[in-house]
């Protein structure tokens, strides 16, 4: 059957690690809402910020509404299984009910919320060291969270099919996404 995890939670919970680890242990294919994202930006000649990216988001999302990446995903998911119609996918940064609407028509879907401890997800961000977080305080880190981009996250959390507790070692979320691909 096929299988569509889509992962929710707020920055740093580990939606990327989560992602890539089911990419290289089950070859399931990735889709990034925050690619979608970065290629708008592409022509930008300063260095894009967290809040660049929201404002991007918002903008399009104000005369495309807020399912606009869900709908881009939903067709290369279906294109995608016309040639490989049991490959899991995998759909991270799920932020907007609308999205979560948008998903709920391919089959198999499943949203998971990824939870982290705040204090730990910060440390996460600070070892990242991504363009444009590499120098964030513990204030402004917080303040991406009320964010536009985020400001409907609680909202699809309390959707979500399951949750995925990621405050161990990588190897605990990896035992754990190794259950949720069971069906355990």
């Amino acid at each position: 059957m096929s299988r569509v995890l889509g992962f929710v939670g707020w920055p740093c919970a580990g939606k990327d690690k989560a992602a890539e680890y089911l990419q290289r242990a089950y070859d399931a294919k990735w889709y990034g809402h925050s690619s979608f994202i970065w290629a708008l930006t592409r022509s930008s000649t300063h260095a894009v910020t967290t809040s660049d990216l929201s404002a991007l988001f918002e903008a399009r999302a104000s005369h495309a509404g807020y399912g606009w990446i869900a709908q881009a995903v939903r067709e290369q998911v279906r294109r995608l299984w016309e040639s490989d119609p049991h490959r899991p996918v995998i759909v991270t940064g799920v932020r907007n009910v609308e999205e979560v609407e948008v998903y709920r028509d391919l089959p198999g879907f499943q949203l998971v919320n990824l939870e982290a401890d705040r204090d730990l997800r910060f440390r996460r961000l600070q070892a990242r060291r991504r363009p444009g977080e590499a120098d964030l305080t513990w204030n402004q880190f917080v303040t991406i969270e009320a964010l536009p981009g985020n400001r409907n996250v609680p909202d699809v959390l309390a959707l979500a099919d399951r949750v995925v507790e990621n405050n161990g070692t990588p190897e605990d979320l990896y035992r754990a996404l190794d259950a949720l691909m069971s069906g355990a």
